[in-house]
This record gives structure tokens, C-alpha cells and sequence, in this order.
């Protein structure tokens, strides 16, 4: 009885340990991405998601530091294997259309954009228009049009983070009833105005 206990006290302790590795190498990650060193960043997200290939955020975090390095091509690469994540899906191909654009790949832009969803009606007022002009072959092409979506998006999540710090609610749309479920809160793997960072 006592053995088991002791190699149970064990298991919790390294599985603890395991955890606290991933977490600060996520942070370092994270320092590294603020400091603007954003290739060292992605190396270092990279890292984490081989410690914890369930790590679905330091995925989308990698793409997104690839994005910011300019490395349009890796940068999709990263995300795209996250589309069938579901708790992901949104956000990789959010920066994966965005890595897109800035490469002027209009075709893999609209790939990764041809089923982009949100649940937040802020982000989706301020995006769908950019994905139906993008559907149309009206959208402008870019790394200066990308900054212009992604400050885009900022500008809404913020907005929602706002409502949702001074109100605890988000408005669905004018003439509506607000929601009141928790996840429909604004969501900071999406860029918060005016910093355009993930967490």
C-alpha cells in the first residue's frame, strides 16, 4: 500500500512538473514574441506543442508569430493542420487566411477563409464583409491589406472585451436581446485593440 501511494505521489509530481514545463516554455514564448523576436517565438511554441500535441494555442500562437516574421508560407503551414480542431478552427484560419493575403495567394486565402465562422457579432460585423469581398475577388491584397483586416478584427474584439468587462454581457445586434452564455464572451486569441497580440 505504501509503495503504491509512493509511486502515485510520484506520477502526480512528474505530471506536475511535465505541466509547469509546458507552461513556462509557452511563456517564454510569449516574453520572446513581446521583445518582437517573433522566429524565436515560433521556434519556442513549436517546442511547447511537442511537449503537449494537445497545446491547440501554442499551434495558433506559432502561425501567428510566423505571420509577424513574415514568413507567410510557414505561417500557413502551422495553421492549417489545426482547421479540424474545433476549438482552434477559428483562430488558425483566421491568421492562415490573414498569412495568405499578405502573401497576395488569394486561392489559399480563400480556403482558409471559405469556412471561417465566430460566434461573436462584433468580430463577425467587422470580418464577414472582408470574406465575402475576398469570395468575390474584391479584396485587396497585401502585407499592408493584411495589417488593415488585423486591426480590423482588433478593433471589434476590443469592442466585445469592453462590453463584457463594463456590462458582463455581449450584445447579439441592435434591437436584440443581449447573451448571457459565458462563451459567448469576446475571445483573446483574436487580437484585443490596439495591440495586435495572442495571449
Amino acid at each position: 500500500m505504501n509503495t503504491q501511494l509512493r509511486m502515485f505521489t510520484l506520477a502526480a509530481v512528474l505530471a506536475a512538473f511535465a505541466v509547469t514545463g509546458c507552461a513556462t516554455t509557452s511563456m517564454r514564448a510569449s516574453s520572446q514574441m513581446e521583445d518582437g523576436q517573433y522566429r524565436q517565438a515560433a521556434e519556442t511554441y513549436a517546442a511547447a506543442q511537442r511537449d503537449n500535441p494537445d497545446d491547440w494555442q501554442s499551434g495558433v500562437r506559432r502561425g501567428y508569430a510566423l505571420y509577424r516574421a513574415g514568413d507567410y508560407q510557414a505561417a500557413q503551414d502551422a495553421l492549417k493542420p489545426l482547421w479540424t480542431n474545433r476549438r482552434a478552427a477559428e483562430y488558425a484560419r483566421f491568421w492562415a487566411g490573414i498569412a495568405a493575403i499578405a502573401a497576395r495567394d488569394e486561392a489559399a486565402a480563400r480556403t482558409a477563409w471559405a469556412e471561417w465562422t465566430a460566434s461573436r457579432f462584433e468580430v463577425v460585423r467587422a470580418i464577414r464583409p472582408r470574406v465575402e469581398q475576398l469570395m468575390s475577388g474584391e479584396l485587396a491584397l497585401g502585407p499592408q491589406a493584411a495589417s488593415g483586416y488585423v486591426a480590423e478584427a482588433a478593433t471589434a474584439n476590443g469592442r466585445e472585451a469592453r462590453a463584457d468587462a463594463r456590462y458582463g454581457w455581449r450584445p447579439l445586434s441592435p434591437g436584440y436581446s443581449p447573451s448571457y452564455e459565458r462563451d459567448a464572451f469576446s475571445d483573446t486569441m483574436l487580437p484585443v485593440t490596439p495591440k495586435p497580440y495572442l495571449p
